[in-house]
C-alpha cells in the first residue's frame, strides 16, 4: 500500500504547488510522511489536507488541484480507459456500446441512460469490501467523517477523462452525489457534446 499511497500523496503535494505555490504547499502537506501508516490515518490526513487546501488557497485553487489528480489518476490507470474502448470497439455504434454497458456494467458501478445523457454511479459499499470510495487515499474513511465537496472533483475529472477517451469527444460532468460526503453512492451525469458543427 505505501509505495502507491506515498506517490498519490506526492502527485496531490505537486498539484497544490503548481496551483497554489511552495508556501501552501508546506502547510498542506504538514505530517504527510505519517498518513501512510494505515488506511484510516491516511483517510484521516487526506481530509486535513483537502480542509488546508480550501482555507489557505480558495475553493477554486482546490477544486483545480483536484481535477488535475484526477486526470493524472486517469493517465496512471489508462488500463480501465483501455479496456473500455476495447469493449467500444466491438460494437457497430455508440448506442449499442452503451447499451451493452447499462446491461452489464463494471463491477462497483452501474449506468444508466436518459436520451443522450449517461448517469453512472459509483457503489463503493457493496464492491468487494465495504469502502466509502474507489481512491486508495480514502478507502478507509470512517463511516462518521465526511470530506468537503471539493475532493470529489477528483473523481469527475476521472469521470470526464474516461468518457472522452471512451466517446472520442468532449463530455461534460457534473457530481450529483458523493459518498464521502454523505450519500452512499457516488452518481455523476455525463453530457456528450455534439460531434455536429
Amino acid at each position: 500500500m505505501a509505495t502507491s499511497v506515498m506517490s498519490m500523496i506526492e502527485e496531490f503535494g505537486r498539484q497544490v504547488e503548481e496551483s497554489a505555490g511552495p508556501a501552501v504547499r508546506q502547510q498542506v502537506m504538514r505530517g504527510s510522511a505519517r498518513a501512510t501508516s494505515g488506511l484510516e490515518p491516511t483517510s484521516l490526513w487526506v481530509r486535513g489536507a483537502v480542509e488546508r487546501l480550501e482555507r489557505l488557497a480558495g475553493e477554486q485553487t482546490a477544486i483545480a488541484v483536484m481535477e488535475a489528480c484526477g486526470a493524472n489518476c486517469a493517465r496512471v490507470n489508462h488500463g480501465l480507459i483501455a479496456r473500455a474502448k476495447a469493449r467500444r470497439a466491438r460494437h457497430a455504434s455508440e448506442e449499442a456500446f452503451l447499451a451493452a454497458e447499462a446491461d452489464d456494467p463494471e463491477g462497483g458501478t452501474r449506468l444508466e441512460q436518459d436520451g443522450h445523457v449517461l448517469y453512472q454511479t459509483y457503489t463503493p459499499r457493496t464492491y468487494t469490501q465495504n469502502m466509502r470510495c474507489y481512491c486508495a487515499l480514502l478507502s478507509d474513511l470512517p463511516p462518521d467523517v465526511a470530506l468537503p465537496g471539493t475532493y470529489c472533483h477528483c473523481s469527475k475529472a476521472f469521470v470526464r477523462t474516461f468518457w472522452e477517451e471512451v466517446l472520442e469527444r468532449p463530455v461534460t460532468v457534473e457530481l450529483l452525489q458523493s459518498a464521502v460526503s454523505g450519500s452512499d453512492v457516488c452518481r455523476f451525469r455525463i453530457t456528450p457534446r455534439s460531434t455536429a458543427g
